[in-house]
C-alpha cells in the first residue's frame, strides 16, 4: 500500500482499525521496498534509523509518546550538536556527502618463501 495522499492515509488508519496484524504486515513490507529502493550506500544507515524507531515505538506506552520520542529524535538530528544544521554550516565532524568509495591505505606485499627441506631418502 502507497501513501501519496490523504486518501491513502486514510486506508492505512482504516486497515489499522480493522485488521492490526494485517497492517504490520504492510507496514514492514512498505519500509522495505521504500529502503531497498535507495541507492546501496544509503540502505544500511536506512535500516539503522529505522531500527531505532522500531525501537522507540516499542518503548512507548503508547502511540502519541512514541511520535513525541521520534519527533525529538528528529529535531535532535538536524539541531543538535554535529546534526544536519552543524554539518551544513561546517561545523560538523562529518562531510554532508559521504563518498561511496572510501580510499584505503595500502601496504608494502611481502614475498613469501617457503625454506627448502632436507628430505631424507631424497638424493641433492
Amino acid at each position: 500500500m502507497e501513501m501519496n495522499s490523504i486518501a491513502d492515509w486514510e486506508q492505512w488508519v482504516k486497515l489499522y482499525r480493522e485488521n492490526p496484524e494485517e497492517f504490520e504486515r504492510e507496514r514492514l513490507a512498505t519500509i522495505e521496498e521504500l529502503i531497498m529502493s535507495q541507492p546501496m550506500y544509503i540502505r544500511h544507515r536506512s535500516r539503522q534509523l529505522q531500527w531505532r524507531i522500531d525501537a522507540i515505538r516499542r518503548r512507548a506506552p503508547n502511540s502519541l509518546s512514541s511520535c513525541i520520542r521520534i519527533y525529538d529524535m528528529m529535531i535532535e538530528s538536524v539541531y543538535g550538536p554535529g546534526g544536519l544544521l552543524d554539518v551544513i554550516n561546517g561545523n560538523g565532524s562529518e562531510p554532508l556527502i559521504r563518498p561511496r568509495v572510501q580510499k584505503r591505505k595500502t601496504g608494502v606485499c611481502l614475498k613469501l618463501t617457503m625454506p627448502e627441506r632436507n628430505n631424507p631418502g631424497s638424493t641433492s
